[in-house]
């Protein structure tokens, strides 16, 4: 695993593009009609930036597969990073829309652990051609390193049951499951000890 830089967003962008195509929560967030493959570059773009902004963006070594995880809430959102968002809005979604978003946003947050520090793995995925290989498994274990030499626990969400099923059998477990009620989407979020199995 090594950190990404500028050099490589083309690259990360697509692995988010093609890696959370089917994902339950960004299908909800992202229009499907003939300028979603637009839309999901917007998205993966806006992922990138602040992901690197946090020093956050890993690839494997054969360059196929990504995560973005930093540590939750050390940095605040600033005057460009809400540039970037007011951009994604204007580039993913009609104005009514980008309402419905931002509520269903905000309601995910609600639910999220508010006290204790930890890493949030934002985005965790691997290219079309990287199915099959060892680089989720990879992924995995570097974020768990990661997690023991900070001494911060790992904290996600997911809206794919696969997902959820696959994170526990790595460790993780569920601390709250949000119903979102009318967009029909469920939300497991999960957590794993930095010290898990040492």
């Amino acid at each position: 695993m090594r950190k990404a830089s500028k050099l490589d967003k083309d690259k990360v962008v697509k692995i988010i593009c093609e890696s959370f195509n089917t994902n339950p929560h960004v299908n909800f967030i992202v229009k499907n009609d003939s300028k979603r493959p637009l839309r999901m570059v917007a998205l993966a773009n806006f992922a990138f930036e602040l992901g690197m902004r946090r020093d956050g963006v890993y690839l494997t070594d054969d360059g196929l597969g990504v995560s973005i995880i930093y540590e939750y809430d050390k940095i605040k959102m600033n005057l460009f990073e809400y540039w970037l968002q007011f951009k994604l809005v204007f580039q993913t979604f009609s104005m009514e829309r980008a309402l419905m978003v931002n509520a269903l946003e905000n309601n995910i947050k609600k639910y999220r652990i508010k006290d204790f520090a930890f890493l949030y793995l934002w985005f965790f995925g691997v290219a079309n051609e990287g199915l099959g290989t060892n680089d989720a498994r990879d992924m995995m274990h570097f974020i768990f390193e990661l997690s023991y030499e900070n001494k911060l626990p790992i904290c996600l969400e997911t809206s794919l049951r696969r997902n959820n099923v696959i994170y526990k059998r790595f460790g993780l477990e569920d601390y709250n499951i949000f119903e979102t009620g009318k967009e029909g989407l469920t939300m497991w979020y999960m957590k794993r000890p930095f010290d898990f199995g040492r």
